[in-house]
């Protein structure tokens, strides 16, 4: 009775490891499929980005400099700083990150200021803060900008 038992477990494994590797290979998704059935697209369903350009109080572009954005989230008193650097024309440009797209009234809840600018501006004042206006919205593509952001030099200490 033993024996028998032992010959038919024995046979079935022998009969479902074939058909096991088979159902395998049916059942193997690639990493997007995986990503997609489980709801978590990595396709971006919205963009928020925020444009600007720093200026000197001579209107020329300030390049290399470190420019952020902050905005109130509600659930905290703001957010950490989202940064970005300006290039050769002073211009900038920031994503924002897909958990403040859904903030209301991004226009009243975000600012953006001048982190830290290269020496020949530093005598300029930083606190300069502006707010940002909504640009164009069409296909879940936001764009918003703070327009001209001039640094006024002061005198240096």
């Amino acid at each position: 009775m033993e024996m028998r038992f032992l010959l038919c477990s024995s046979l079935t494994l022998v009969f479902m490891l074939p058909l096991g590797e088979a159902a395998g290979d049916i059942m193997r998704w690639s990493r997007k499929e995986m990503v997609e059935m489980a709801g978590y697209g990595e396709d971006k369903l919205s963009s928020v980005l925020v444009t600007a350009s720093l200026l000197s109080s001579s209107s020329s572009p300030i390049p290399g400099a470190t420019v952020g954005i902050k905005c109130h989230t509600g659930y905290r008193k703001r957010s950490k700083w989202i940064k970005a650097v300006t290039n050769a024309l002073g211009q900038f440009t920031i994503d924002l990150p897909s958990h403040l797209h859904a903030i209301h009234d991004l226009e009243k809840a975000c600012s953006i200021k001048p982190l830290s600018v290269p020496k020949p501006y530093q005598c300029s004042p930083t606190k300069t803060q502006r707010g940002i206006t909504l640009v164009s919205s069409s296909n879940g593509l936001r764009v918003y900008t703070a327009g001209n952001i001039t640094l006024h030099r002061g005198p240096c200490k």
